[in-house]
């Protein structure tokens, strides 16, 4: 029999990889699973966790030890499909004997969570915003306008990190800015630019397309609470750039260039 304090640390190696899983964008019942495998490590007889989309907790109990429980809130939550691999990976390799706990906790304590620098993201947004273009069937000139409206897009974005503004905020500042560089463009005869083919491009990098499925997959799984507030803060998103893009065009007087 092992030592409590290896229990103690068993449950903060869970409870580390649950909330790493849980900020980036896993399913719930990934991250109920994941939790479960680290804690039956154990062999207590309650091993029990409870996940939503903001917070879990968890529980190890045996008749022999004390309880432990702990609670933890989860404020910030991205989709990064390389954390939740990675994390998957440890769980794996404790699980199946192949790394000790120490070495479990350590490398989930010191994992990178991001596999690409900002602004290799940043570029990738731009690059997105413009092959959107030419995927939905716009002219050489659309595209062009589409790039520099994903650059606005992700200037606008660095702008309200930067004054830790919500994700509501900046989601609808980064909106109305790129819809008013489209607006822009479009009012320039010369260019000759879609401003609908351009709108409707650019927005496609910050579009909660992810956030969609995911929330479809916990409600099929049955954790109804968590999908319907994933769907609920897709939603949202998705009216933070509806509200940005038509303050944009209104901002910038595009409303008759839509209807010409």
């Amino acid at each position: 029999m092992k030592e409590e304090m290896d229990y103690k640390l068993l449950l903060d190696t869970a409870v580390l990889a649950g909330k790493l899983m849980l900020s980036s964008g896993a399913e719930i019942y990934r991250v109920e699973d994941t939790i479960c495998r680290i804690l039956d490590k154990s062999g207590f007889k309650t091993r029990e966790a409870f996940v939503m989309s903001t917070g879990f907790m968890v529980t190890l109990d045996d008749p022999k030890f004390d309880s432990m429980t702990v609670v933890r809130r989860v404020y910030d939550r991205d989709t990064n499909l390389y954390v939740i691999s990675m994390v998957n990976t440890v769980s794996r390799e404790f699980c199946s004997g192949q790394i000790d706990l120490k070495t479990a906790f350590h490398r989930l304590k010191h994992m990178e969570t991001g596999q690409y620098t900002s602004w290799q993201k940043d570029l990738a947004a731009v690059g997105v915003s413009a092959m959107f273009a030419v995927v939905f069937g716009g002219a050489i000139q659309d595209v062009f306008g589409a790039a520099v409206a994903g650059v606005l897009l992700v200037l606008i974005g660095r702008l309200s990190n930067h004054l830790l503004l919500n994700g509501f905020m900046q989601t609808m500042l980064s909106s109305a800015a790129m819809a008013a560089a489209a607006a822009g463009l479009a009012g320039i005869p010369s260019l000759s630019i879609s401003m609908d083919m351009v709108i409707v491009s650019a927005i496609m990098p910050i579009v909660p397309g992810a956030a969609i499925t995911t929330a479809l997959r916990d409600t099929l799984q049955g954790d109804y609470v968590s999908g319907g507030a994933k769907a609920l803060e897709a939603f949202v998103k998705a009216a933070a750039i509806a509200i940005g893009v038509g303050f944009g065009i209104v901002l910038t007087g595009g409303g008759r260039l839509w209807m010409g």
